[in-house]
């Protein structure tokens, strides 16, 4: 199945051109599995803040559907 993987904030630097890739993974992917194809390892990054599937916040081991959109947030800081 076919998913988008979108990065926001400042995490949006991580890829080299459009800020969004239309991934191939298998039945039963969860998000994190979506980002892994899209080259990001969530874990790696201090920044990292949530995910969304077509707009609506989930967990990262929510599983996705064919044609989802997820959008990666970094971490809001400031003060």
């Amino acid at each position: 199945m076919k998913v988008t993987v979108a990065l926001r904030g400042t995490l949006k630097k991580l890829f080299d051109g459009p800020l969004e890739k239309v991934v191939e993974i298998p039945e039963g992917s969860t998000c994190n599995d979506a980002l892994l194809a899209a080259g990001i390892d969530y874990k790696e990054l201090k920044n990292f803040g949530f995910v969304s599937v077509n707009n609506l916040r989930v967990m990262i081991d929510s599983e996705v559907k064919d044609g989802d959109y997820i959008k990666a947030f970094s971490r809001v800081m400031g003060g």
